[in-house]
């Protein structure tokens, strides 16, 4: 079904541009208390004056499982993409692989968050931190990238079989 490919196709840029933009910015994780600073995953700002975080640790796992996640949605868009012209591969759709690839993209993105939010609950439940809309706009788009899965697993379930009928 067209109307699914494409919708998938929309959310799957949806979920590129939210993961794209609290990737890069760093309003992760705030603290409003006597020291006041703002952080991302790449550096800690604290009155106009950015510090590049080491990689190491929650934050190192953080950034890898988000950036190998974007490259997945990647892989995945161009698999909607391709959909688009009904390609398939024996029973394999272009559909059936870009609703893979975004539901793996999914999973990862969610484990990468998960980790993220395992190691920052107890600063944020005890202390003056506060997760900001940076971290808030990467959930977001764990569940654009499972809707936009849903959407082409749909576009898959309603394209035709190929097999000796369709020649």
């Amino acid at each position: 079904m067209l109307c699914s490919r494409v919708f998938g196709i929309i959310l799957s840029c949806v979920s590129l541009i939210s993961i794209l933009i609290s990737l890069l910015t760093d309003y992760w994780l705030v603290n409003f208390g006597t020291n006041l600073f703002h952080s991302g995953l790449w550096q800690i700002c604290t009155k106009n004056v950015c510090q590049t975080i080491a990689g190491s640790g929650f934050i190192g796992a953080t950034r890898g499982l988000v950036i190998f996640s974007t490259a997945l949605l990647l892989f995945g868009m161009v698999s909607a993409g391709l959909s688009l012209n009904n390609l398939s591969v024996g029973r394999i759709t272009a559909s059936l692989l870009a609703a893979m690839l975004k539901f793996l993209a999914a999973i990862f993105l969610l484990v990468g968050m998960s980790v993220y939010t395992g190691e920052t609950v107890s600063s944020v439940t005890n202390g003056s931190f506060n997760y900001q809309w940076s971290y808030y706009l990467c959930w977001l788009a764990v569940f654009t990238l499972i809707l936009s899965g849903l959407c082409n697993f749909v576009a898959h379930q309603t394209s035709p079989t190929p097999g000796y009928e369709a020649v």
